[in-house]
């Protein structure tokens, strides 16, 4: 039986937010002081904590670190004027709610005979989870392990919101999708030539790993309804760390108590849009899918080390051959 942990990036692979991030970025500065924000950090691929440092110092604010978890808190605290911005503005782009549905159906508790060990009880399964989550943290600080770089500075993790940009690279030139007819195919797409994905063999916990504050990417997911199959108490989010790398670390912990089990390594797939969530895959040992539906080209995503690149999600058979991998 294999498992896998899947993490999504929520602006730009699954959501079009429509600019609601830096919209509240703007009225949580007014408040703070009482004046306009010239203007917002990039955000691609960044977690909150590293983009409010960036742009209070951008702004000029002496001191930037002093103001963090404030700015934070105030960012956490319009989660209802957030909510109405998203309702008017986002939407999930095209496939996202197809391929989140088509992996649901291999989640713990769907009808899958055999999911978890006889006589193993949930207390079993906690014990079992904190041991495999020490575990990974102290592979993650072994001497000798490579550290994660900072994030650099990108688009918006909050909401990327350049106006007009409606998830292009549907049909960008790189790596072919697997499933797909054409120089790089990978094997047989699921559903198309027989592959064997089965309830009976493969279990996916789903969640996010989001530059978002919780309640912004809880509020993103769910004004386009797109949070029902998703383990958010799993995810890491972007007021956890700076450093995107560390988020994976971070949800493989959660995961690890709630499930009972470790996703070290390859057991671990993230879906994102940026060059910076497959350095985090790559940091962290886990699988890289990525989705040319932001602002870097397939090729560009091709040459940052993703394991899979896709043009977009609108071909869900593709989406599950990328991300379930060879049975």
């Amino acid at each position: 039986m294999r498992w896998l942990l899947v993490l999504w990036d929520i602006d730009f692979t699954l959501v079009n937010a429509g600019g609601v991030g830096t919209r509240l970025y703007r009225m949580v500065f007014r408040d703070m002081f009482g004046t306009e924000l010239p203007s917002a950090a990039d955000m691609a691929g960044r977690t909150d904590r590293a983009i409010v440092l960036d742009t209070l110092a951008r702004a000029g604010i002496p001191e930037p670190r002093k103001h963090l978890d404030q700015f934070l808190a105030k960012l956490a605290a319009l989660a209802p004027t957030g909510r109405e911005l998203a309702v008017q503005h986002s939407r999930a782009l095209p496939g996202a709610a197809a391929a989140l549905d088509a992996l649901a159906a291999f989640a713990p508790g769907r009808d899958a005979p055999g999911r978890d060990a006889p006589g193993r009880d949930s207390a079993d399964r906690e014990v079992a989870g904190r041991e495999v989550a020490d575990r990974e943290v102290a592979d993650r600080d072994a001497p000798g392990r490579d550290a994660p770089g900072r994030d650099a500075p990108g688009r918006d993790s909050a909401d990327r919101d350049a106006p007009g940009r409606d998830a292009p690279g549907r049909d960008a030139p790189g790596r072919d999708a697997p499933g797909r007819d054409g120089p790089g195919r990978r094997g047989p797409a699921p559903g198309r030539d027989g592959a064997g994905f089965t309830t009976a063999n493969v279990r996916v916990v789903q969640s996010v790993l989001t530059g978002n504050v919780r309640r912004m990417a809880e509020i993103k997911l769910s004004a386009v309804g797109l949070d029902a199959d998703l383990d958010l108490e799993t995810g890491a989010y972007g007021d956890s760390h700076e450093i995107r790398s560390e988020l994976v670390h971070l949800a493989r912990g959660k995961a690890a108590r709630k499930y009972g089990r470790g996703f070290a390594g390859t057991a671990t797939v993230l879906v994102g849009d940026t060059p910076l969530d497959v350095a985090a895959a790559r940091a962290t040992g886990a699988r890289a899918v990525a989705v040319a539906t932001g602002g870097t080209s397939a090729d560009k995503l091709a040459e940052s080390g993703a394991d899979v690149v896709l043009p977009d999600l609108t071909d869900t058979a593709a989406v599950l051959f990328a991300i379930l991998g060879v049975p």
